[in-house]
C-alpha cells in the first residue's frame, strides 16, 4: 500500500472515531454542565480612540486583493469594554485594498472617481502616513516575503463598528508612531 493510501486510511479512521454517537443509552451528555444563556459573554472591545501598536504580521489575501496588517496594541494602559481585559496585548487589523482588474471601469461610491483611483489614493495616504513604500506590486511582494514591515510602530485610530449584527473593532486611520 502506498503512503498516500496509508494517510487516507488514517484520516478515514479518525473520522470514524469521531462519528456521532447516538444519545440513546449514552450518558456522556449528562457529564457536561453548562448553560449558554447564563454563561454567554460578548467579546470585549477596545473603546474608540487612538492607540499605539506594532505591526506583528502582514499577509496578502489574493482572493480579496488586499494586504492584511495585524497590529498588537502596547503602551496604552486601560481595559476593554468588559472592565477586565487589558487593552495592551490585544490585536486590531487593517486592510489595504489593492486595485484589481476591472476597477478602472467601476465608479466609487461617491461617483467622483473610479474604484482603481480610490484604492491608489488610499494606498498613497497609507504609505505617506507610515513612511513606508508600497508603491508597486513588486515592492509589496518583496516586503511581504521579507516581512520588512513587521515591527513598524503606529498610532491607530480604533473604532467600534457593526458587521452582520456583531460588534467589532476596526482601524479607521493609521499614522506613524509619535512615541518612537
Amino acid at each position: 500500500m502506498s503512503k498516500k493510501n496509508d494517510a487516507n486510511e488514517e484520516t478515514q479512521e479518525e473520522f470514524q472515531d469521531d462519528a456521532p454517537v447516538s444519545p440513546e443509552g449514552d450518558d456522556s451528555l449528562s457529564e457536561l454542565n453548562f448553560d449558554v444563556t447564563d454563561e454567554y459573554k460578548p467579546d470585549p472591545l477596545v473603546s474608540s480612540g487612538t492607540y499605539h501598536g506594532v505591526a506583528t504580521k502582514i499577509t496578502f489575501e489574493p482572493q480579496k486583493f488586499c494586504i492584511v496588517w495585524s497590529f498588537c496594541l502596547h503602551d496604552n494602559d486601560g481595559v476593554m469594554s468588559d472592565g477586565e481585559t487589558p487593552v495592551d496585548g490585544s490585536y486590531v487589523y487593517y486592510r489595504n485594498w489593492l486595485p484589481k482588474p476591472g476597477d478602472e471601469d467601476v465608479m466609487s461610491k461617491d461617483g467622483k472617481k473610479t474604484k482603481r483611483q480610490t484604492k491608489i489614493n488610499m494606498l498613497m495616504d497609507f504609505q505617506k502616513n507610515l513612511n513606508i513604500d508600497i508603491s508597486t506590486p513588486s515592492i509589496i511582494s518583496e516586503g511581504l516575503a521579507d516581512q520588512i514591515w513587521v515591527g513598524v510602530e503606529a498610532d491607530l485610530e480604533v473604532v467600534i463598528d457593526e458587521w452582520q449584527g456583531r460588534f467589532r473593532n476596526s482601524v479607521n486611520k493609521i499614522s506613524a508612531s509619535k512615541m518612537f
